[in-house]
């Protein structure tokens, strides 16, 4: 084939590589659109400020950081925030021809209703917690086997992360601990790889209050300060 032909065969799979963007985009904000009025929380197309609101995984890395379809409101007297987000990395090759990789994510975040320390659980993934270990990134152990083979617990205070993962946290987060989450600040983040349903942010608002409910009332007070019961 000509070059020119590989040319414009190459532009026409852009732009319907476009289009088809295109049409996905706008029939997510339309779901999203309605989820949002049927849950009764405001929507927002994009709100890309929120991407420097939070420091720990997923973001601050990469470039060309995106916040889309945010949903917020309250979810059982508790304040959240749910939204795509998106984020790009580059790498060269031998050639040096550059190619760029978008990462996208589906964050759900609830207010805390005092500051506590860090604390991240993150599933043990396919690195593994002894080849972790062994290079020096070693998490909290705690007595289920089960649990500590399943997930990876990272705490600035070592009490604080056995306060809070209890068995009873344990046991939920066992049955349905499916995405990562941490304490940062006020809010409690969770995020998974990919954009979320709205089916998914449901069950992850629920899981995420869930978590803020197992927690200790004297972790409140000693930690934040505060009595949970007066949110």
């Amino acid at each position: 084939m000509e070059p020119y032909l590989l040319a414009l065969v190459g532009f026409a799979v852009v732009g319907v590589l476009a289009v088809v963007n295109h049409m996905a985009a706008k029939k997510r904000r339309e779901q999203f659109t309605a989820f949002a009025a049927q849950q009764g929380f405001a929507y927002t197309p994009e709100n890309h400020q929120l991407a420097a609101q939070w420091a720990g995984e997923p973001f601050r890395t990469g470039s060309s950081r995106r916040v889309r379809n945010v949903l917020g409101g309250s979810f059982h007297g508790r304040q959240m925030v749910a939204f795509d987000y998106s984020y790009e990395t580059h790498s060269t090759d031998s050639k040096g021809r550059r190619t760029s990789t978008t990462h996208k994510y589906g964050v759900v975040v609830m207010q805390l209703p005092g500051p506590l320390p860090h604390l991240q659980v993150t599933h043990e993934g396919v690195f593994g917690g002894a080849v972790a270990n062994a290079l020096g990134f070693r998490d909290l152990q705690f007595e289920s086997d089960q649990f500590n083979r399943a997930f990876r617990v990272k705490a600035d205070d070592e009490r604080f992360g056995h306060a809070v993962v209890h068995p009873r946290m344990m046991e939920l987060l066992l049955a349905r601990g499916e995405i990562g989450w941490r304490f940062e600040g006020n809010s409690l983040v969770g995020w998974d790889n990919g954009p979320h349903t709205p089916v998914e942010v449901m069950n992850r608002l629920h899981l995420l209050h869930q978590v803020i409910d197992q927690i200790p009332p004297y972790v409140w007070r000693d930690y934040a300060g505060v009595d949970p019961r007066h949110r």
